[in-house]
């Protein structure tokens, strides 16, 4: 069942409501850059399929141009982490409203534009898990270009949970250095992580859309791993009082960043 709702901010929320008894985890599933699109809606109701609450909020809500330039990637919206932390607050609080919503098992997964969102909600507040897939390790966010908006390296100290991290070898946007640096400040700082780096993956591969980019099987792989990451947070699987460190890269020897940008931009 999808349910939409409309937050005193005047935000749009979707939630998509699993067909099973009593309160159940949630997960939110964070639009990319199109904002919410048909992809977004299939992607909160395959995760109320799989037994868990499905939270999609239009963090773009604030926007006042075409959508559809949105929507065609033709322009671009960055609210401040100020904004986001103010509407992930928001939808938090109404998802708390409704029973069927266990409120102490809350996850948080963003892709593409919003990979850094769960990362920064997960470093201000508490949550049980958070997933990052593509994106929140852009050169734009360990050297911000819009404003209001912080570093990552700045938020991994506080983090307030595991993560799950999964990237592309292939991803023009997304260079593997990025991905290690990612890596190596979760160690230093102690925070728990299984991160995979998928072979010849370009970005978005996940997204069943126009692009060609997407692989299925691969799509698919990360969904359940990330499934089975939440399923396990949820259980208190991860022992807060341990620090998990899980990696699993299977690259090219020779992967060179530029070289990979160069083949995306003669694709």
């Amino acid at each position: 069942m999808l349910i939409e709702q409309t937050l005193s901010s005047g935000m749009r929320l979707w939630v998509a409501r699993p067909e099973t008894d009593g309160p159940r985890p949630a997960v939110f599933l964070h639009h990319e850059r199109f904002g919410p699109v048909k992809h977004s809606f299939e992607s909160i109701e395959k995760i109320a399929s799989d037994g868990y609450v499905g939270c999609l909020p239009d963090l773009y809500h604030r926007f006042d141009g075409d959508r559809g330039l949105l929507e065609r990637a033709e322009a671009r919206c960055d609210p401040t982490d100020e904004e986001t932390l103010a509407d992930l607050d928001e939808s938090i609080a109404y998802l708390r409203t409704l029973d069927f919503v266990d409120a102490d098992n809350i996850g948080m997964a963003g892709f593409c534009a919003t990979g850094r969102a769960p990362i920064l909600y997960a470093a201000s507040r508490d949550l049980k898990g958070i997933a990052v897939f593509h994106g929140g390790v852009y050169e734009r966010d360990y050297d911000p270009v819009y404003p209001g908006q912080g570093t990552v390296s700045a938020m991994i100290p506080t983090l307030s949970c595991p993560t799950f991290g999964a990237f592309g070898e292939s991803d023009f946007l997304v260079s593997l250095e990025n991905v290690q640096r990612f890596r190596t400040e979760l160690e230093q700082h102690r925070k728990s992580y299984r991160i995979k780096i998928f072979a010849n993956m370009p970005h978005a591969w996940g997204v069943d859309d126009d692009s060609g980019r997407f692989r299925p099987q691969e799509a698919e792989e990360a969904w359940r791993m990330m499934v089975s990451f939440f399923d396990e947070v949820f259980t208190d699987r991860w022992d807060t009082g341990r620090t998990v460190w899980q990696f699993d890269s299977d690259i090219a020897p020779d992967y060179d960043y530029e070289t990979v940008v160069a083949q995306s931009q003669s694709s």
